[in-house]
């Protein structure tokens, strides 16, 4: 009963979306009609104006593709678009409409993208469709227009059938726990389940079609790794999200508990000899130890200079009586100058449930006199994290930012390299405790993959610091389209070995780029290549001949590209096409046999025998009218004498 009402109710959406399409529709062609009337006068013109796709769910991309010229000698166009131009009742303009702007040459082409987010009309929101209207004007107060609609329906998302128990159960370290869901999706969706168990480990279910409720099933084993001296529960969050091919999603969250045995942390003191000292001066850390319950202990050293870990060293020491002291001591020599900071990491884990977490952390800055080294941010800051290049302008300008201080109170240079193949680039600070921002300015005029870095010094032998930072200038430069490609063959449906074929193809470019296109005719010959210039309302054509030295079919390939890497869709296109070779059919005589000429003279002989056949009856049938009987009588008399006795066998008689 269910799914006959929502088949009732989707079956009256798209009724009263055909209807109120065809009213748009209708007032678009009155619009086109008083257009038609006006066009003698009109200088602007629409050639096209389509949205593709035309029906979408809600959330979706619509393009919209719109081609006009004008008359008026040079002059510019303006393409206004308005997404929902019109509203109930019909036909009222919509003032609240969105609407986007775009200026061309003349004859100019504009490509927009706009996302319904909504049923219906934006403005009454009751339709299940959009009309959209485009306005075109040259600057001389002579405009054109054109109507369209979009239909936008609504995509629901998946749904939990039985969800997981609100409860789970307690689980111990290591137990495994079998989980089963049931999900369903209304539209019948392909559904996608992802399990985020919350201790880093991910798993996914996909089916198909999920109208009918299906079931997803995990089993898995939570593994807490924690420090010495945690115990009683460990709480972790399973996430489990479905979504559909519309990214809708549906989330459920349930608390996982796991029970850990207890366990007291170790007790750690630790000390240095001396925490200011010259370089390659050499300082005692002494360190010790008592864990509650004696157990084996791992001791970990790090030693930082601000910058990095320069040294790492680690130590074991077996178990003990519960509460005993342990001594664990060590030296190091400091070569550089620097501030330092020297950590130590006590660790009593309990394998596998808490192992190296290093819960137990002591601290001991170190000072060493001398020069330090610049500071220098980690990262260099970019004014566009993702540039484009707008390809109407030809260029996309970033500053490029870094943050250094020096701890000395230095002069700071900064070298820049902008990978642009010029020279470096310099910024130099006046010296103090101040925190410097240098910046550089660079124009991209080409995408691609870019590394800019900069070297950052405060002139002391090997104080030179280095970031990087590597990033793509994409661009919004369209790709190539093909408009037509042909061939055709001298006479018939295929070709003859040895004739040339000559195949034609126009691509259409929005920008006029130089385009490669190779041409691979099947057959093992060499491939053909050109870069394609010579544009004519941009478009630009390529023709080639080619012949075929056998019979057979031939695949042939037209691979062509802008060359764009960055631009938007894709850059290379692929054209194929299938050339049939075949040798004409010749007929060859055939010439007769005995046996053609034997049957011949049989069939010939039929009515010869048969014209016999009727003269020997005749002459027969006047013998016996002689004799006075019929030949059907002397018929009648011998089948009686076949059928009885002869009295006696040696009396002839006469007839």
């Amino acid at each position: 009963m269910r799914v006959r009402t929502t088949t009732i109710l989707i079956s009256a959406l798209l009724f009263a979306g055909f209807a109120a399409g065809a009213l748009c529709g209708l007032y678009s062609a009155i619009i086109d009609s008083d257009e038609e009337l006006r066009c003698s006068t009109l200088a602007a013109n629409i050639q096209s104006f389509s949205a593709s796709p035309n029906r979408v769910y809600t959330g979706e991309e619509v393009t919209f593709t719109a081609t006009a010229s004008s008359t008026t000698p040079d002059t510019s166009l303006t393409f206004i678009i308005y997404y929902d131009a019109i509203v109930p009742p019909y036909p009222t303009n919509n003032t609240n409409s969105p609407y986007t702007v775009h200026v061309t040459d003349n004859p100019g082409t504009v490509t927009a993208k706009f996302t319904y987010d909504r049923l219906g009309n934006l403005t009454a929101g009751t339709d299940t469709y959009y009309c959209v209207r485009l306005v075109v004007s040259d600057g001389s107060a002579t405009t054109d227009t054109n109507l369209i609609s979009v239909y936008v329906m609504e995509n629901r998302a998946p749904t939990f059938e039985v969800p997981l128990p609100e409860s789970l159960p307690v689980l111990d370290p290591g137990e495994e726990i079998d989980l089963s869901i049931k999900i369903s999706d209304p539209d019948g969706d392909p559904v996608t389940a992802n399990w985020d168990f919350g201790d880093g480990t991910i798993a996914v279910n996909t089916t198909g079609v999920a109208l009918p409720a299906v079931y997803f099933n995990q089993t898995h084993a939570w593994h807490p790794v924690t420090g010495p001296g945690i115990g009683g529960s460990m709480y972790f969050s399973l996430v489990i999200t479905l979504e559909d091919s519309y990214s809708h999603t549906k989330t459920a969250t349930r608390l996982v508990t796991v029970m850990l045995p207890p366990n007291g942390p170790p007790i750690v003191e630790f000390a240095a000899s001396d925490t200011s000292i010259d370089p390659m001066d050499e300082v005692a850390f002494y360190a010790n130890a008592k864990d509650p319950e004696g157990e084996a202990l791992t001791w970990t050293y790090v030693f930082n200079n601000s910058v990095e870990d320069v040294y790492v060293v680690v130590y074991h020491t077996d178990a003990t009586l519960p509460g005993t002291k342990v001594w664990n001591n060590i030296s190091y020599s400091f070569e550089s100058p620097g501030n330092y900071k020297v950590w130590l990491y006590v660790c009593d884990g309990l394998v596998p449930y808490q192992s190296l977490a290093h819960n137990i952390t002591k601290l001991i800055p170190i000072e060493v006199a001398g020069n330090s080294l610049p500071s220098v941010v980690e990262e260099i800051v970019m004014s566009e994290e993702s540039p484009c290049i707008d390809v109407g302008i030809g260029f996309f300008a970033v500053t490029f930012t870094i943050q250094t201080y020096d701890a000395d109170g230095d002069v700071i240079s900064a070298t820049w390299d902008l990978d642009d193949g010029g020279d470096p680039k310099m910024n130099t600070s006046a010296g103090g405790l101040v925190i410097y921002t240098f910046m550089q300015e660079r124009y991209f005029d080409q995408t691609g993959v870019y590394n800019i870095s900069v070297a950052v010094s405060d002139g002391v032998l090997d104080h030179e610091v280095v970031r990087y930072r590597e990033f793509i200038v994409a661009s919004n430069n369209m790709p190539p389209s093909a408009v037509s490609f042909n061939f055709t063959y001298d006479a018939g449906n295929y070709a003859a070995p040895g004739e040339e074929i000559e195949f034609s193809i126009t691509l259409f470019d929005p920008e006029m780029d130089v385009i490669e296109i190779t041409w691979d005719f099947g057959d093992n010959s060499p491939i053909l290549s050109f870069n394609l210039t010579e544009y004519v309302d941009r478009n630009v054509t390529c023709v080639v001949r080619h012949s075929y030295s056998e019979a057979g079919s031939y695949n042939v390939t037209i691979t062509y590209s802008d060359n764009e890497m960055f631009g938007v869709l894709t850059h290379e296109r692929i054209k194929e096409a299938t050339v049939v070779v075949d040798t004409p059919f010749d007929r060859i005589a055939d010439p007769w046999s005995w046996w053609d000429y034997t049957a011949l003279i049989a069939v010939l002989m039929i009515p010869v025998v048969l014209l016999l056949n009727l003269v020997l009856t005749r002459r027969r049938r006047k013998r016996l009218e002689a004799q006075g009987i019929s030949l059907e009588e002397l018929k009648l008399r011998e089948s009686f004498q076949l059928d009885e006795p002869d009295d006696d066998p040696d009396e002839e008689m006469e007839w």
